[in-house]
Protein backbone atom coordinates (compact mmCIF):
# COMPACT_ATOMS: atom_id res chain seq x y z
CA UNK A 1 0.00 0.00 0.00
CA UNK A 2 1.27 3.49 -0.88
CA UNK A 3 1.44 6.63 1.16
CA UNK A 4 -1.85 8.01 2.40
CA UNK A 5 -3.00 11.40 1.15
CA UNK A 6 -2.85 13.87 4.03
CA UNK A 7 -5.98 16.01 4.42
CA UNK A 8 -6.42 18.99 6.73
CA UNK A 9 -9.96 20.25 7.45
CA UNK A 10 -10.17 23.88 8.58
CA UNK A 11 -13.03 25.70 10.29
CA UNK A 12 -13.08 28.55 12.83
CA UNK A 13 -12.67 27.24 16.37
CA UNK A 14 -11.71 23.64 15.50
CA UNK A 15 -14.15 22.12 17.97
CA UNK A 16 -17.11 21.07 15.78
CA UNK A 17 -17.09 21.02 11.96
CA UNK A 18 -13.47 20.29 11.15
CA UNK A 19 -12.86 17.63 13.82
CA UNK A 20 -16.13 15.92 12.85
CA UNK A 21 -15.05 15.96 9.19
CA UNK A 22 -11.62 14.56 10.07
CA UNK A 23 -13.22 11.79 12.15
CA UNK A 24 -15.59 10.88 9.32
CA UNK A 25 -12.82 10.73 6.71
CA UNK A 26 -10.66 8.70 9.11
CA UNK A 27 -13.51 6.25 9.66
CA UNK A 28 -14.55 5.75 6.04
CA UNK A 29 -11.39 6.56 4.10
CA UNK A 30 -8.65 5.72 6.58
CA UNK A 31 -7.08 3.20 4.25
CA UNK A 32 -6.41 5.99 1.68
CA UNK A 33 -6.42 9.21 3.71
CA UNK A 34 -4.83 10.56 6.86
CA UNK A 35 -7.16 13.28 8.18
CA UNK A 36 -6.60 16.04 10.73
CA UNK A 37 -8.08 19.44 11.51
CA UNK A 38 -7.28 22.98 12.63
CA UNK A 39 -8.96 26.36 13.02
CA UNK A 40 -8.52 29.91 11.83
CA UNK A 41 -9.65 31.43 15.14
CA UNK A 42 -8.29 29.15 17.90
CA UNK A 43 -7.22 30.61 21.24
CA UNK A 44 -6.88 27.54 23.44
CA UNK A 45 -6.53 23.79 23.23
CA UNK A 46 -10.09 22.50 23.61
CA UNK A 47 -11.62 19.06 23.09
CA UNK A 48 -14.21 18.35 20.45
CA UNK A 49 -17.51 19.75 21.72
CA UNK A 50 -19.71 17.37 23.65
CA UNK A 51 -22.60 17.27 21.17
CA UNK A 52 -20.26 16.65 18.24
CA UNK A 53 -18.67 13.74 20.13
CA UNK A 54 -22.11 12.39 21.09
CA UNK A 55 -23.25 12.58 17.46
CA UNK A 56 -20.16 10.74 16.19
CA UNK A 57 -20.53 8.10 18.88
CA UNK A 58 -24.23 7.62 18.09
CA UNK A 59 -23.43 6.71 14.46
CA UNK A 60 -20.61 4.37 15.40
CA UNK A 61 -17.55 6.46 14.49
CA UNK A 62 -14.58 4.99 16.34
CA UNK A 63 -13.71 7.06 19.42
CA UNK A 64 -9.98 7.06 18.64
CA UNK A 65 -10.88 9.21 15.61
CA UNK A 66 -12.02 12.13 17.80
CA UNK A 67 -11.61 11.65 21.58
CA UNK A 68 -7.90 12.65 21.60
CA UNK A 69 -8.71 15.81 19.59
CA UNK A 70 -7.53 19.19 20.90
CA UNK A 71 -8.19 22.36 18.93
CA UNK A 72 -5.20 24.01 17.31
CA UNK A 73 -4.60 26.94 15.00
CA UNK A 74 -3.62 26.62 11.37
CA UNK A 75 0.13 27.02 10.92
CA UNK A 76 2.52 27.21 8.02
CA UNK A 77 3.80 23.76 8.99
CA UNK A 78 0.29 22.23 8.80
CA UNK A 79 -0.34 23.90 5.45
CA UNK A 80 2.97 22.65 4.08
CA UNK A 81 2.69 19.06 5.39
CA UNK A 82 -0.82 18.33 4.11
CA UNK A 83 -1.62 17.41 0.52
CA UNK A 84 -5.20 18.76 0.55
CA UNK A 85 -6.58 21.58 2.69
CA UNK A 86 -10.38 21.59 2.96
CA UNK A 87 -11.79 24.93 4.08
CA UNK A 88 -15.24 24.42 5.55
CA UNK A 89 -16.53 27.66 3.97
CA UNK A 90 -15.48 30.14 1.29
CA UNK A 91 -14.68 32.56 4.12
CA UNK A 92 -12.20 30.10 5.61
CA UNK A 93 -10.65 29.64 2.16
CA UNK A 94 -10.26 33.40 1.80
CA UNK A 95 -8.51 33.65 5.17
CA UNK A 96 -6.20 30.75 4.31
CA UNK A 97 -5.33 32.18 0.89
CA UNK A 98 -4.59 35.57 2.42
CA UNK A 99 -2.37 34.10 5.16
CA UNK A 100 -0.76 31.35 3.07
CA UNK A 101 -0.90 32.34 -0.61
CA UNK A 102 1.85 29.86 -1.48
CA UNK A 103 -0.54 26.98 -0.67
CA UNK A 104 -3.55 28.27 -2.60
CA UNK A 105 -3.35 25.34 -5.05
CA UNK A 106 -3.97 22.87 -2.20
CA UNK A 107 -7.03 24.64 -0.78
CA UNK A 108 -10.54 23.44 -1.60
CA UNK A 109 -13.87 24.60 -0.21
CA UNK A 110 -16.06 21.89 1.30
CA UNK A 111 -18.74 20.93 -1.21
CA UNK A 112 -21.69 21.09 1.20
CA UNK A 113 -22.96 24.16 3.03
CA UNK A 114 -22.30 23.26 6.65
CA UNK A 115 -22.82 26.48 8.55
CA UNK A 116 -21.47 27.07 12.03
CA UNK A 117 -23.69 25.02 14.32
CA UNK A 118 -21.70 25.46 17.54
CA UNK A 119 -23.94 26.04 20.51
CA UNK A 120 -26.87 24.64 18.56
CA UNK A 121 -29.07 21.81 19.74
CA UNK A 122 -28.22 18.17 19.11
CA UNK A 123 -30.43 18.08 16.00
CA UNK A 124 -28.12 20.65 14.34
CA UNK A 125 -25.14 18.40 15.03
CA UNK A 126 -26.95 15.39 13.60
CA UNK A 127 -27.93 17.30 10.46
CA UNK A 128 -24.36 18.56 10.15
CA UNK A 129 -23.09 14.97 10.37
CA UNK A 130 -25.32 13.97 7.45
CA UNK A 131 -24.05 16.89 5.34
CA UNK A 132 -20.43 16.27 6.33
CA UNK A 133 -20.60 12.58 5.51
CA UNK A 134 -22.34 13.20 2.18
CA UNK A 135 -19.79 15.85 1.21
CA UNK A 136 -16.82 13.73 2.26
CA UNK A 137 -18.07 10.74 0.28
CA UNK A 138 -18.44 13.01 -2.77
CA UNK A 139 -15.15 14.91 -2.41
CA UNK A 140 -13.03 11.85 -1.73
CA UNK A 141 -14.82 9.32 -3.99
CA UNK A 142 -15.58 6.92 -1.17
CA UNK A 143 -18.37 5.17 -3.05
CA UNK A 144 -21.84 4.27 -1.88
CA UNK A 145 -22.69 4.79 1.75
Amino acid sequence: MGTKTKVLFVCSMNTCRSPMAAAILSEFGGDRYSASSAGTFVFSSSPICRDAAFTLESVGIAKYNYIPHRSRPVTDKLMRENDIIVAMTAGHRDVLCRLYPEYEGKIRVFCEDVGDFARGDIVKYQLAYVKLKKGIFEMFSLGAE
